[in-house]
């Protein structure tokens, strides 16, 4: 655990604090600010809670940021251990945390118990709206985290209105220390992304006439894996010049291998794994299947119009994800895989849209990396003016 200390009088510290360092949703963002804050009115560090940091350490490492790790042994153990290094490693001026609620909370009051005046929830998710999500032991920890980062955060952050309505409640508004602060991506990465897909399709060795769904996605439940399969088993059946590539990792991916293989669909599903080059995989897509049973965002919908593919998804996504509204078609999940299949069918054979186009049009979105940098900037200077 590195207590490497910046030069005294050097910008005020903020402590993000994070699970690890994987290719989600709240890292590859985290991962896009750090590269675009070398004149931020703050300097970023992160602490991680597990021993493996992930694959995302070395660009984290190269934007500057310095990494501090807090493994969790016994959470009541974490917990004191946590005030020991704030107090250690410190003076902080703020502490942010992105990780579920029920954690982030109790992590937020020990922040404030070790001085640490500017304190930020920032719900990066919306789980609990998916149907396996209505456990009721689940949504008390909920309720009971974002009731104790009320009291304790200074500063309450979402990344969607549906986001922010799981934080801090349907009367969210009210507050005054709420805030919606909408993602911001560095494009850059989707020039040439196009050329990459070809060299992909060479060697996942997909026929050139196949036509390709795509998803990525951690195998979770919230994810909705089956669904997934149960509308591509659909499709096939009638298209069988069609190949599913699935990128991910996860504890259920074993469990959609096997159901994979029940369909008789073991040659026409692809695992590919992991990925650092997103932009390719979504070139190399026709079609973007996107059927989780929640999101807080869901930005591989952004990266998919970004790349110019089609995205089929849920009706209950929120709305802000959606840039290129022709190119995104919502269902409800309740209207079946097979109708899933008919719609994906449908959009398949429309002609293939304009990726420069779709390019230049999600980098003049609000989901600009400019914006979002000047968005996050200014919260900080506001608490800290407001707390210091």
């Amino acid at each position: 655990m590195p207590d490497n200390q910046p030069i005294a009088g050097h910008k005020p510290r903020v402590l993000h604090l994070l699970k690890w360092l994987p290719r989600g949703g709240i890292e590859t963002w985290l991962t896009h600010v750090f590269a675009h804050s070398a004149d931020a009115p703050v300097q970023h560090e992160v602490l991680l809670m597990q021993d493996e940091i992930g694959p995302y350490e070395d660009k984290v490492r190269a934007a500057g940021i310095i990494i501090h790790t807090l493994p969790v042994r016994s959470w009541g153990r974490w917990l004191v251990a946590l005030y020991r290094f704030l107090r250690r490693a410190g003076p902080f001026a703020a502490f942010h945390a992105h990780v579920y609620s029920v954690v982030s909370a109790p992590a937020l009051a020990v922040a404030a118990a070790a001085g640490v005046p500017v304190r930020i929830i920032h719900n990066h998710g919306a789980r609990t709206l998916g149907a396996d999500y209505q456990k009721l032991g689940h949504r008390l920890r909920e309720i009971a985290g974002s009731t104790i980062a009320a009291a304790v955060a200074t500063r309450r952050v979402a990344i969607s209105e549906v986001a922010m309505r799981q934080l801090a409640g349907p009367r969210w508004r009210d507050s005054k220390n709420c805030t919606i602060l909408l993602y911001g991506f560095d494009y850059s990465a989707f020039s040439g992304a196009a050329d990459r897909a070809r060299a992909l399709r060479h060697r996942l060795n997909i026929p050139d006439a196949n036509k390709i769904i795509g998803h990525v996605g951690r195998f979770d439940s919230q994810k909705n894996h089956v669904f997934l399969i149960e509308t591509f088993a659909r499709l096939a059946i009638d298209h069988p010049h069609t190949t599913l590539v699935l990128i991910g990792r996860g504890p259920l991916q074993d469990d959609v291998e096997r159901q994979v293989a029940a369909n008789g669909l073991t040659d026409r599903v692809i695992f590919a794994g992991g990925t650092d080059d997103i932009p390719a995989f979504m070139h190399l897509f026709d079609l973007f299947l996107f059927p989780s049973h929640s999101e807080g965002l869901g930005i591989v919908v952004l990266e998919a119009q970004a790349a110019g593919c089609p995205v089929l998804m849920p009706d209950n996504m929120p709305s802000e994800v959606v840039v290129i509204r022709e190119g995104v078609t919502q269902l409800p999940l309740a209207a079946g895989a097979a109708q899933w299949a008919t719609t994906a069918a449908t959009i398949l054979d429309e002609p293939p849209p304009d990726h420069r186009e779709w390019l230049r049009r999600v980098e003049a979105s609000t989901f600009g990396m400019q914006r979002c940098v000047d968005d996050l900037n200014t919260i900080y200077q506001q608490e800290l003016a407001a707390h210091s």
